[in-house]
């Protein structure tokens, strides 16, 4: 059964990486983090909004785990949602070892 309750970033950003291929993972470290946002916002960042975001039970919980990032933002909302967790899937993968 497939997990639908994610209460914290670090959560999502594990389930994602489970995801993404190990050789999908080498193309991303080659980019720059503009080209990745602009590559997956469309697509990946749809999904990632209406599965960790607008889908889950605890939203509010996971919310509150966002440690501050949300205060860059005047509101938070799915899309801004999903660009947080594209900004930190990347940096996950571009600053783990090559």
């Amino acid at each position: 059964m497939e997990k639908i309750e994610f209460s914290t970033i670090d959560e999502i950003i594990t389930d994602i990486l489970l995801l993404l291929s190990p050789e999908y993972q080498e193309k991303i470290k080659e980019m720059s983090i503009d080209d990745f946002s602009d590559i997956v916002h469309f697509n990946f960042g749809q999904w990632i909004k209406n599965k960790y975001f607008y889908q889950n039970p605890v939203q509010e919980q996971l919310i509150k785990s966002l440690d501050g990032l949300e205060k860059n933002y005047m509101f938070l909302d799915g899309d801004k949602f999903s660009q947080i967790i594209l900004e930190k899937v990347y940096e996950k993968i571009t600053t783990e070892k090559k």
